[in-house]
This record gives structure tokens, sequence and C-alpha cells, in this order.
């Protein structure tokens, strides 16, 4: 739910602080005075408008609906998100104050905020309808929701077995070079045989050869020099001065040169040409590879992938087995959804039929075609109005027919989040007006809705009706109390004269409609 919408610096509003409540909201005003502006403002925190203001921040109350913000990069467990765009320079987006773009302010509104507007949308696609249809199965029958469950599991299966198989038959073609190739890589690395620390160890090394007959010669003069340290021992203990500290420093000298000079004579024995060969090819590993452990992983990584190749043709063999029993568990699940959806098809078509006739659209149908498995079963479901596809139909016809599917869903799944509407009662007849009304209010028990009308059906049904006015350098937008709103919706009836036919209109209709 959207609980406070703020706009700065509009060119029509200059600044706005409203806040919103639940249910079915409603917006009206006279031509140009700045609905759709308005609208528009809400719908750029959708990411689906240019800001048309310096800066607009929409706050929403998330806690009723299931979101994973985790999913989506942002932090989980809060209840409330704050949607906002500053436009100087250049338009920036933010998310809980976190930059982001307008894409992903996009992707993440799409899964609670719906906009009502034009073709194109997902609710009348063959996939929705069909969802909405198995939802509509499982209230009545409670094994087909498992039975869709179980169906959806197999098809996944057999989908990623047979991308398997084709991955490996593709493989085939060329199996044989690759073969050579990894066993080439696999035979380089394993002649070198590195280990973790060599490389390092052997610079080291390297390091110590380079200097090694200079340490050798400073070593032999200053062992040369501490073997006449014990005339100045003799000396100091003859005028009775304490040695011992002097003495040890001595021995422990003489200690560190011997051990360096022992380690030096090991040097002898190394092959140095050995070793340089060794670096320079540890060296191209960690060229290759970055570093000698990524190389070893690599080694074990291409292993894997030469016994895979090994067994190509026995990995084929066990996937075309599991195709053929996972298509046979599919196909049987399958039939059991198309007789359910059989069954049940008459009554669902009934449902629709009725919602729709609250709209004043006429002879829906719905039919049942087989199509190729996919990850709803083996069919298709057509709705057509007096023989027509939704795609061939005018945009009002389009729009009301999209909102009887989300009613329909809405009363069985209690679909929630926040639904934006402009101007769909435009070029409607009063009826048609009146049913799309009933329609959206029946919607507002688990949406919130925001709706722009310039007819007095959906003031009559709102929660709450907003006016938007133009006084002479902006516009404005007031809740209206009961007695505005008669006096709009009569407006709304007569035109700017308002007469006492109109007030007394409105304000029956009102009260017929608040009971």
């Amino acid at each position: 739910m959207i609980y406070r919408l703020m706009v700065r610096n509009s060119s029509i509003f200059q600044d706005i602080d409203l806040e919103f409540q639940r249910g079915f909201l409603v917006f009206s005003g006279v031509s140009g005075s700045g609905k759709s502006v308005l609208m528009n403002s809400l719908l750029a925190t959708f990411g689906l408008r240019e800001s048309n203001a310096e800066s607009i921040e929409a706050s929403l109350d998330i806690s009723n609906l299931e979101l994973d913000l985790n999913a989506l990069g942002l932090d989980d467990g809060e209840d409330t998100l704050s949607l906002t765009i500053n436009k100087k320079d250049k338009t920036r987006y933010f998310i809980n104050h976190h930059s982001s773009s307008k894409k992903f302010l996009n992707e993440l509104v799409s899964k609670f905020g719906k906009y009502i507007c034009s073709k194109g949308s997902q609710e009348l696609k063959s996939e929705n309808i069909l969802r909405v249809f198995d939802d509509f199965i499982a209230q009545k029958l409670p094994s087909h929701r498992e039975v869709l469950s179980a169906f959806m599991r197999e098809f996944e299966e057999l989908s990623r077995a047979k991308n398997e198989l084709a991955s490996l038959k593709s493989e085939e073609k060329d199996v044989e070079k690759l073969k050579e190739f990894i066993k080439f890589e696999v035979d380089k690395i394993t002649a070198i045989n590195p280990k973790e620390g060599e490389y390092e160890r052997l610079i080291e090394l390297k390091k110590s050869l380079s200097k090694k007959e200079k340490i050798q010669e400073e070593i032999l003069q200053a062992l040369e020099i501490l073997e006449k340290t014990s005339k100045i021992s003799s000396t100091l203990a003859l005028i009775g001065k304490q040695t011992s500290s002097f003495d040890e420093a001595i021995f422990e000298a003489k200690a560190l040169l011997e051990e360096e000079s022992h380690k030096l004579d090991e040097l002898e024995a190394l092959d140095s040409e050995e070793m340089l060969n060794k670096i320079a090819e540890l060296s191209e590993l960690n060229r290759r590879h970055g570093s000698i452990s990524k190389a070893l992983e690599y080694l074990e990584e291409q292993k894997k992938a030469l016994e895979r190749y090994e067994n190509l043709s026995f990995n084929q063999e066990m996937l075309e087995k599991k195709i053929a029993h996972s298509f046979e568990i599919a196909q049987k699940l399958s039939g059991e959804l198309s007789e359910n959806r059989q069954k049940f098809r008459g009554e669902f078509e009934l449902e629709l039929s009725e919602l729709s006739e609250q709209v004043l659209l006429k002879n829906l149908q719905i039919h049942l075609e087989s199509c190729a498995m996919k990850e709803n079963g083996s069919e298709e479901i057509i709705l057509t109005l007096s023989s027509s596809k939704p795609e061939t139909l005018s945009a009002g016809e389009y729009n009301r027919l999209r909102l009887v599917v989300m009613w329909l869903d809405a009363n069985i799944n209690a679909s929630r989040g926040v639904l934006v509407l402009d101007e769909i009662d435009a070029n409607l007849s009063g009826e048609e007006s009146e049913g799309v009304a009933k329609v959206l209010k029946n919607l507002s028990k688990t949406y919130q809705v925001f709706a722009i009308s310039h007819q007095p059906h959906m003031p009559a049904l709102a929660d709450h009706h907003y006016l938007v006015s133009k006084t002479s350098d902006k516009s404005v937008v007031n809740l209206l109390d009961e007695s505005g709103r008669i006096l709009e919706m009569a407006r709304m009836i007569s035109g700017s004269n308002i007469t006492q036919e109109a007030l007394d209109f409105a304000k029956k209709h009102l009260q017929e409609r608040s009971r």
C-alpha cells in the first residue's frame, strides 16, 4: 500500500504531500486540472514514466505483500519501502535511500504494482488465464494442485535431461578434438607437478644463489674476526670484569654464521639450470591461471571433463532412459490435468461470463486446445468474446476483460498490491462505467486502487475521493468530505452549471452506494 506521495517542484503542482489509505481511491476534476500529471508522478515511482518534478517520493507499507527482497539484493525484514526520484542535471533513482536504476525500480514494483492503460498486459495471456483456471479447479478439487505440482517438477526434470542430452550430442561431434586438447592440458600441468608455495621457495633460493659467493666471503672474514675475540675475553677476565654476556654473544654469532655457511654449501648440490627451468614453468602457470592454486583447480576440472568425455556414450544412454521414463510420468500427470480441466471448463466459463456481464461484456467462451507439452501441461486455454480473441478487442473491452480476470484471480487467491488506472471509464457508457466501478470496488478489498474518473459511478463507490483543481498559478489536490463529494459528483453529472437535480441525484447515488 502507498501511504504517502510527496512531489517537489512540479511545474503543475509545485509541492504536494498526500497521505493515502487502503481501498478504492478516486481522483476527479475538470479537464486540464492535472489529474494525469499526478498519476504520472505516481507511475514514475513505478519506473513506468519519466519524472515530471524535481523530486518524487512514494512511501509504501509492504507488510502484507509477499516480497522476497533478499532475492532482489535488498534488506529483507522491513515493513516499509521508500521509492525516490531526484531530477536535476540528470535523473537519479533510490530504493530505501540506496542508489538504484529505473529498470530495477520497475522490476521491483512490477511484483505488486499494476497499471491498467493499454494492451499487452500479462493478465489476458493464455498462461495467466490457465493459472487462474488451475487455481479455480484447486478450490473445488484440492488434489488438482498436487497433480499440477508433481507435473511441474517432472517437466522441469525432463527439460533438464533433454538439455543435457542435447549438449552431449553437440559435444560429441568434436569430442575427439576436445579429448586431445584436454589430455594435452592435463599432461602439461602434471609434468610440471606444481605444489603450493613451491614457486616462492624457489625464488628465494635463486636470490641466495645469486649472492652465494659474496655471502660466503663475508662469512669467512667474519669468522676470522670472531676467532680473535678470545684475546678480548682473557683481557677482561684479567682485570676482573664479567665477560659471560660477551662470550654468549660471540658464541651465538659464530653459530649463526656457521649455520648459514652450511646452507650455502648445500646449495652446491642444486642443479641451478633445473631450478631456473622449474621457476620458468611455474611462472608460466601463474601467468595463465593467476596462481598455482588456481592452476591445480583447473587441472582437477580438466580431469573431470576428460572423465566425462570418456563416459560420453554411457551418459547419453542413461539420459535417454531417464528422458523416456520422465516423459511417461509427465504424460500420465498431464492426462490427469487435462481430465480435470475438461471437467471444470464449463464452471470456469460460467464464472467468468457472469463477472464479464457486470461490465457489459457478452458471449465469453473458454476453449481448451491441445499443444506440445510445456510447464503447465499439454493444452492452451483460449478466451474469446463473441469469437474475438483479446488482442483484437477494442482498448475499452480489453481493459474491462483484463479487470474481470484480475477480479476472479483476487477472489480465488486474495491477490494483493497496488492498481493504477488512468481514465479507464473514458468513452464508456454510464452502464459500462458503473460495471467497471463495481469491479474496482471488489478489487479494492485486496488491492489499493488509484483511479481517475470523469463519471460519477466510481466516486460513488470510492472509499476516498480526491479533487484535483487548478488555481491561478498551480493545481492542488484535496481529499473531499461527504458534502464535497456530493458537489463534485453533481458537477460531473451536470457540468459547471450545477443544478439542484444533479445535487439531489448525487446525494442519493452516494447514499445508496454507501449502504
